[in-house]
Formats: structure tokens, C-alpha cells, sequence
């Protein structure tokens, strides 16, 4: 008995020690990181993923980490140059942003000659925009680029699966902004490729709530079914609601990329990046820059897991029937 006594306590000691030399290492210094955000970033999945990420790392906040987060909301033309000027002259490590407009605020200080601080992406539409050559970034910014418009090939592909006698898709386009050049191309290519003709109502990009006044177009006479574009007038909910009201009443079936305004009110699906899993994969790829990792040796890479939901009341609706294996699959299914 005290034999077998001996050995439990042996191999108590033993779990303890192995759990100890697991443990993270804490990093020695307390690094200073800042945000860089606008209005898309309040409640962000990507930031949430990223802090859990920096802290199974070794870095606790208060500890050997501080945040220091500049939001410029929906304010974005006339505050967030100086926001990020403010961000650029705090002596931080690294300045992590969301956004594309946030990316180009620090790109003005960078073609300055003035950028003195590295730059990480952790979901911009267009990276392409920002980096040059993605594979050995010349400057101080690198990252992740999102699966918003990177998906837009496969979400329409995923649209024909749903709906396989589609043969023309709408969509509601801001025209200029920022995800507008990338997000036709990849229709272009795709649309060509499965047999389907794009149809496009442009709006202004300055002007998204122009979008309430398209929505009596959007009918069986213009297509068969509708996707929506990455801007303000297709993903806020102040606009979202009534587009998928509309395509709802029109008996257009519909795609979305936006998980907080897709199929939880009322679009067909929504198929998008998982978003807190890429703020988690920016995390590992940060801390190796703290390390002392020069950012021309981090490549910028883009957004792989997808989430996929479904709106069945909205199948039903439409007369449609998601196939077995598909509802198998989604991560969410709505009015079952």
C-alpha cells in the first residue's frame, strides 16, 4: 500500500511538471498594441479571436500586453487620419486593424516616409490595395485579407447549388467602393464559368441608403435569385432588413456574406469566413513579429474556414429544398 502510494504521488508530481513545462511562456516585456477601428469592428469576431489567441500565447493583458484602442466609427473621412497619426507617434509595437479605410489611413503615413510602426491586418477586403507583393510585403503592413470578397466565386457557386435552373443573379453595387473592383472580377469569373449572367444595379458609395430606393427593381422580371455585394447598403441591418424583406417578397433566393445580417433575418444563407478563427491564426503570426520576425518575411495570407447558415422558413417560403447533406453540413440552421 505504500508502495503503490509512492507511485501516485510520483506520478502527480510527474503531470505537474509536465503541465508546467506545456504552460506558455510569458513573453518578458509589456508590448503595447493598438486598434486602428471603424464602425464594422464593434463586437468583431476577428479581435475577439485574436485576444484569445495572444493570451494562450503568453500575453495577458495588464500584465505583459496593453490594448490601446482608437474608433473612429462611422466617422472614417474625417478622423481617422489623425487617429492613426495618434497611433503612429505612441511608440507601440504594432498597430492591428480591421479594415481596408484603416489600412489606407496608415498607407498615407507610410508613402509619407512617416510610418514607424508595424502594421497587421487582421480582416481587410482588399489586401491587394494596401501590399504590393503578397508574398514578400515591402513595407511595414502585412496580414490577413478576409473571405468577405475572396469568397465571392465560391458563394456563388454555393447560390447555383441551391438554386440549379439560375440564370441571372442580381446584385446592388456601391459604385467606388472599396470591395467593388475585386468583388465583380471574381463574379466575372465565376459567373462564366457555372453559366449564369451577373446583373448589376450600381448605387453610390457615399450615398448607401440609395439602396431603399432600388429594392421595388429587385424582382423575378430583373433575375432568379440575388447576392449581396460587401458594402454598407447590402450588409448594415439599418438596410439589410428591408433588401432581404424584399428579395423575400419577390421570391428571390439569396446569399449573403454577413453572419450578424444574413439568414438569422431572413436571406436564403450566408456563407462567410470564420472570423474568430482568423483573428486566432493573426495572433500566432503577431507574436512571431514581436519576436523580432521582420515583416517581409510574413506573407500575407487570406481567410480559410468558412460558416455556412441557412434560413429554412425562407426555403420553405421560396419553395426551395436544401438538400440533406447541405443542412448537415451548415454551422447554423434558422426556423427549423
Amino acid at each position: 500500500m505504500v508502495l503503490a502510494a509512492v507511485i501516485v504521488v510520483g506520478g502527480y508530481f510527474s503531470w505537474q511538471f509536465i503541465a508546467e513545462q506545456n504552460k506558455p511562456v510569458a513573453p518578458p516585456k509589456n508590448y503595447k498594441i493598438g486598434f486602428l477601428l471603424t464602425d464594422k469592428d464593434i463586437g468583431s469576431a476577428n479581435i475577439t479571436g485574436f485576444k484569445g489567441g495572444m493570451e494562450k500565447a503568453g500575453y495577458k493583458e495588464g500584465v505583459n500586453i496593453t490594448y490601446i484602442e482608437k474608433n473612429a466609427g462611422a466617422d472614417r473621412a474625417t478622423i481617422i487620419d489623425g487617429y492613426a497619426k495618434d497611433l503612429n507617434d505612441a511608440g507601440l509595437d504594432l498597430i492591428i486593424i480591421s479594415s481596408t479605410s484603416a489600412g489606407k489611413a496608415l498607407q498615407k503615413l507610410q508613402d509619407a516616409g512617416k510610418l514607424q510602426t508595424k502594421i497587421f491586418f487582421l480582416a481587410v477586403g482588399s489586401p491587394r490595395d494596401l501590399v504590393k507583393n503578397l508574398q514578400f510585403p515591402e513595407g511595414f503592413i502585412t496580414g490577413i485579407g478576409e473571405g468577405t470578397v475572396e469568397f465571392t466565386g465560391k458563394r456563388l457557386e454555393f447560390l447555383k447549388e441551391l438554386v440549379p435552373n439560375m440564370r441571372k443573379v442580381i446584385s446592388v453595387v456601391e459604385k467606388g467602393s472599396t470591395n467593388e473592383k475585386l468583388f465583380k472580377e471574381k463574379l466575372a469569373e465565376t459567373s462564366t464559368k457555372i453559366g449564369v449572367e451577373m446583373v448589376y444595379i450600381d448605387i453610390d458609395t457615399k450615398k448607401p441608403d440609395e439602396i431603399l430606393q432600388k429594392l421595388p427593381l429587385l424582382t423575378k422580371k430583373l433575375g432568379d435569385a440575388y447576392i449581396t455585394c460587401p458594402c454598407k447598403s447590402n450588409d448594415q441591418g439599418t438596410y439589410a432588413k428591408p433588401l432581404a424583406a424584399q428579395l423575400l417578397k419577390a421570391g428571390l433566393p439569396s446569399i449573403s456574406t454577413e453572419l450578424k445580417s444574413g439568414a438569422n433575418i431572413g436571406f436564403l444563407a450566408t456563407y462567410s469566413d470564420d472570423r474568430e478563427k482568423t483573428g486566432e491564426a493573426g495572433a500566432v503570426l503577431v507574436d512571431k513579429i514581436l519576436k523580432g520576425m521582420p515583416i517581409n518575411n510574413v506573407p500575407v495570407s487570406f481567410a480559410k474556414d468558412v460558416i455556412l447558415e441557412i434560413n429554412l422558413k425562407t426555403a420553405k417560403s421560396l419553395g426551395i429544398t436544401i438538400p440533406q447533406s447541405i443542412l448537415s453540413g451548415a454551422n447554423k440552421v434558422y426556423n427549423e
